[in-house]
């Protein structure tokens, strides 16, 4: 039914610009049918098409995955410049492209600079906002998102181990700046469990603003009640597991231990469940600090206690191995349109999804609208029954009524109604799905398989349930852009003294509304080269010099394998590898 709707507006539009177009050009093409009401989704639809491009870092990842980090890094460059709005994107993907180079020392100053401009974004120019809500998203400069700091103190860790295992005679001094990234990663963690763990911020007093009247308009943009409890980020279990790791590395089993005790209580208090993980993350975990209590000493007291509560816990002897596999690319950010139109019968917004791209992507697209937006709630229905027709019940999964009532007057008074004369254009974005096509990955040592890597971390599903967090707030922002746009082009007319009413004046108006649509989109930038998982199996092997194998085995059968020489020493051995599933084996090489 949808796909027939837009086909009858793309015939009108058509037929209809035949008309305009003849000589003796008159007014009847503006009463042919509710030209108004239609012209803005047509169009909309002529130009959606050249409206979602492939960023940068998508780009530099299918250049990565071929090995040409040489011309990834020219396209970062060419791309994001390092004072430019996406400073912060310029710096973190440079960074992940040298890591994957072996290149440790100059990823490193990148993160730092990352982390520098994150630092300073807590001051926000405030015409730069509103070059933002008149202009897009991708006016203002990036941000980044509340989990990307942690990570960067991962990478960082990530690099000072392998610099650690690369150079001998500096070994002590780089597993301390290890260490202290992850020093630095818990004062992080504290305050986030100490902002997110008991109170709410507290709201800004509605004004008479024009973008506060536009918000109170939009208020009943909200997602279905459950989708958005308990997914909020809180803490971070897999960063206390592998400061764990460090700390014992570097021999400091007291520090460990209490690393291990976080991981541990976050794992099992939510953290797995909330990301999807292995079932097997909170007892790693709890091996871990019974081993590292033994190790530390003086805390028998404590290791009973917990050996009698987890009476089946064997505790790792002997040197052990950690192998962290940074698995996949996380989910591609990209842009979902809707049209929307002031419906005079029932005194309401309306708005609906307009599906491009691939047979995928439309089908990603319309369940992210019907998870999100789409009016299938009780109450929706209701709304739609009573307001409408039989038929706006049925297309109520298509459709999101937005219904004004007594606010109908006061949008009159401002403009809205008149505004969105011929509809307006909305973009938000949307992230793909996240699941990965991978069977299994294990760990294998000449012909004997020595255990499976377990998903330990999703940065995928982090990075989704932001992006549902955010959507309200992203969609209630671009209803206000597009309206403020239109309005301020009302304005400019009425400032110019032109006619609405006259031909001119809604020649005019299309062509403002053509402007706002083409120019309408959504903020699609994101860390790009993010991995999808971590992967991580810890072993008990004897120490010295080991041969071993990850192998990633797809769905479709295809086997990954990547090879090592490992050097295990003292307790604990730390080792990671980065695994593409489209890249080439000297990509994948460890």
């Amino acid at each position: 039914m949808l796909l027939f709707f837009y086909t009858l507006l793309e015939y009108k539009l058509l037929y209809s610009l035949f008309i305009f177009s003849a000589k003796d050009v008159s007014l009847k093409v503006f009463h042919f049918f509710p030209f108004q009401q239609l012209f803005a989704g047509v169009l909309t639809l002529l130009f959606l098409s050249g409206c979602n491009t492939i960023h940068a870092n998508k780009n530099a990842i299918l250049q990565i995955e071929q090995g040409q980090f040489k011309q990834a890094k020219q396209t970062i460059k060419q791309n994001y410049s390092p004072v430019g709005r996406d400073r912060l994107l310029h710096e973190l993907e440079l960074a992940s492209i040298l890591h994957l180079e072996r290149e440790y020392l100059q990823s490193n100053q990148h993160l730092e600079n990352a982390k520098s401009q994150i630092a300073s974004f807590y001051t926000i120019s405030l015409s730069e906002q509103a070059l933002a809500m008149l202009s897009g998203p991708t006016f203002s400069t990036y941000e980044g998102k509340n989990y990307y700091l942690p990570l960067i103190h991962y990478l960082k860790a990530l690099n000072f181990n392998a610099l650690a295992q690369e150079n001998l005679s500096m070994r002590k001094t780089y597993l301390d700046s290890s260490q202290v990234e992850m020093r630095q990663l818990d004062v992080y963690m504290e305050n986030l469990k100490s902002e997110t763990g008991g109170y709410n911020k507290p709201q800004k007093k509605d004004d008479e603003s024009l973008t506060s009247i536009i918000y109170d308009i939009l208020k009943p943009i909200t997602a279905p009640d459950g989708l958005l409890e308990n997914i909020e980020y809180k803490d971070d279990a897999f960063a206390h597991l592998f400061s764990g790791f460090l700390n014992e590395q570097n021999n400091d089993f007291d520090a460990a231990r209490l690393q291990y005790q976080r991981a541990a209580h976050a794992y099992g208090n939510g953290f797995a469940k909330q990301y999807g993980l292995a079932n097997t993350t909170e007892k790693l975990a709890i091996q871990n600090l019974a081993r590292s209590m033994k190790l530390a000493g003086g805390y028998q007291s404590e290791l009973q206690v917990l050996l009698d509560k987890h009476t089946s816990l064997e505790v790792p002897k002997g040197a052990q191995l950690t192998i962290i596999q940074n698995l996949g690319i996380a989910p591609e950010k990209k842009q979902l349109n809707f049209m929307l139109r002031a419906e005079a019968r029932s005194k309401a917004l309306v708005m609906y999804p307009i599906f491009i791209g691939t047979e995928k992507e439309k089908r990603e697209q319309r369940l992210w609208f019907q998870m999100l937006y789409a009016d299938t709630s009780l109450f929706d229905l209701m709304q739609n029954y009573i307001l409408g027709d039989v038929s706006d019940v049925l297309l109520g999964t298509m459709t999101k009524r937005i219904p004004l009532g007594s606010l109908w007057d006061e949008a009159e008074d401002i403009g809205l109604i008149d505004a969105l004369e011929y509809g307006g254009r909305i973009s938000v974005s949307y992230l793909a799905p996240p699941k990965l096509p991978i069977r299994k990955t294990e760990v294998w040592q000449d012909n004997k398989k020595l255990a499976d890597l377990e998903q330990f971390h999703s940065i995928s599903q982090l990075a989704l349930q932001k992006a549902l967090i955010d959507a309200q707030s992203e969609i209630r922002v671009a209803f206000t852009r597009e309206i403020v746009k239109a309005l301020s082009a009302r304005k400019a007319m009425q400032v110019a003294g032109t006619n609405q009413n006259n031909l001119l004046g809604s020649f005019v108006k299309m062509a403002s509304t053509a402007v706002n649509a083409i120019t309408a989109s959504a903020d699609t930038r994101q860390w790009q080269s993010l991995p999808a998982q971590i992967r991580l199996a810890q072993l008990s092997l004897k120490p010295g010099l080991q041969n071993l194998t990850i192998k990633t085995t797809l769905n479709s059968g295809r086997v990954i394998q990547q090879s090592a020489n490992i050097d295990v020493q003292g307790s604990m051995t730390v080792w990671h590898t980065r695994t593409f599933l489209n890249a080439s084996p000297a990509v994948n090489a460890l």
